[in-house]
């Protein structure tokens, strides 16, 4: 009664306008909460579809293992070698009591593939490094000489075959000894220097090695010359070896140079690691300036001898998957024994269409240095005999350079050829791992180190 008589005292204006009220409210509501929907539904949509952040290349970046610290420590004690240790002498003005030669002549029994003489020759160096006043030379000329491939950085780091020759041919049969692979018991506990002038020794041939660099941070009585190079603080193997990379095998030789320029982006914009210690030299950065702005993440996979197209296959979607989770622009290097392995990981790895695959060129034979050269090379005609097995050779050589530069590794857990490469780049390095009793595929970070 009450509503009827407000409708007949004010009239119907006061109805319309209460409807008009309640309608204005309910749209009111009704778009607020279709506003903030849609704001939600959009903040939902950028963090699912964000782009990813560009990788970082350079010192420091998000898969290098050397911490500021390890750098700093591993830096001093190159600083300290580079300072104290000359192992590059000028006859007769300056001959050193003892020359330490690695050895690989067609008389060398076995010297290996490459990744097996690295190690070999790491060992000889350090063996050098640590007798006092010592130098080191090379003397490998099966298949090729060393030098063909490497310059030592700084020059006075090593020696050559051609020096090696000059105190061979000097030295009386008395003065030169060949040493039996030394087991790690001789290492740690030999008085070697004194066995030397008491035989009046004064050239040492080693090739292969039972025991390792390792063996002689345990040597009681060459501790004053691992404190001279800042040795006795590094706790890793690896470490040992980043050391002797950077002297002996990270500077290509003129020739391999030549060959490995169509790569020089892939390698950062650099073919070799300066020599500059200072953390502060732009130079010092293992990429230039304008490559680290094109946000390239490298990615080196090894297959090696023994994989199976299982395995190779497990191994590329691992590099896709890692690829998919952290960048949008992933280049990955693909390093195989032979051109069908090679072809495998190619195919395989062009279903991701998110991926560039890089590899050294088809024209460059397979073949380890443990293994006869491929005959159907397209040489010059003006080629010298050395020439030709410079490239006969050189795919084995620029392939592990270009490994050893990369941001991230993946390959198998046995192959020595990926873990020389892996301790010189000090990168992330992801190993498949064989199981005789299942044929799954299990993939784990690299521990060996």
């Amino acid at each position: 009664m009450t509503l009827l008589r407000t409708l007949k005292s004010k009239g119907w204006a006061s109805l319309i306008a209460l409807v008009l009220i309640s309608v204005y409210l309910v749209s009111s509501w009704d778009t607020t909460f279709h506003t903030e929907k849609l704001k939600q539904q959009s903040q939902y949509q950028q963090q699912a579809f964000k782009p990813k952040s560009a990788f970082k290349p350079g010192l420091g970046h998000k898969f290098e293992r050397l911490t500021p610290a390890r750098r700093q420590l591993l830096s001093s004690a190159l600083a300290h070698i580079r300072l104290g240790y000359v192992a590059n002498r000028t006859p007769p003005y300056s001959t050193p009591p003892l020359l330490v030669l690695y050895t690989c002549r067609p008389d060398t029994t076995a010297c290996g593939s490459l990744g097996d003489r690295l190690i070999n020759i790491v060992n000889a160096y350090y063996f050098s490094m640590l007798q006092q006043g010592s130098a080191f030379a090379y003397d490998m000329v099966v298949p090729a000489k060393m030098e063909w491939f490497f310059e030592a950085s700084p020059s006075y780091m090593s020696m050559n075959v051609d020096q090696a020759n000059y105190y061979l041919e000097r030295a009386e049969a008395h003065q030169v000894r060949s040493e039996a692979p030394l087991s790690s018991a001789e290492l740690v506990q030999r008085r070697f220097m004194e066995d030397y002038e008491a035989e009046r020794t004064t050239i040492v041939k080693a090739s292969q090695w039972q025991g390792g660099w390792m063996d002689l941070k345990e040597n009681p009585w060459v501790k004053p010359l691992r404190d001279k190079y800042r040795l006795n603080h590094l706790l890793q193997k690896s470490d040992w070896f980043w050391l002797a990379s950077r002297l002996l095998f990270s500077k290509p030789a003129s020739n391999l140079r030549g060959y490995l320029e169509p790569y020089r982006e892939l390698m950062g914009g650099k073919l070799e690691i300066s020599e500059s210690l200072s953390p502060f030299d732009p130079d010092n950065s293992p990429v230039t300036p304008e490559f680290a702005t094109k946000g390239w993440l490298r990615i080196g996979l090894r297959i090696g001898k023994h994989s199976t197209q299982e395995e190779a296959m497990c191994l590329c979607a691992h590099v896709a998957n890692v690829c998919r989770k952290h960048t949008e622009n992933c280049h990955v290097f693909i390093s195989a024994p032979n051109r069908q392995s090679l072809a495998t990981l190619r195919t395989e790895l062009n279903k991701h269409q998110h991926i560039a695959v890089h590899a050294v060129a088809d024209g460059y034979g397979f073949a380890d240095l443990d293994q006869e050269s491929e005959n159907s090379l397209d040489h010059s005609i003006f080629d010298s005999d050395d020439d030709r097995l410079v490239r006969d050779y050189a795919r084995t050589f620029m392939d592990w350079l270009i490994l050893s530069r990369m941001d991230r590794l993946v390959g198998q857990e046995k192959d020595v050829f990926l873990k020389t490469a892996a301790w010189a780049a000090q990168v992330h390095t992801d190993v498949s791992v064989h199981n005789t009793t299942s044929r799954n595929c299990r993939i784990i970070p690299m521990y060996d180190w």
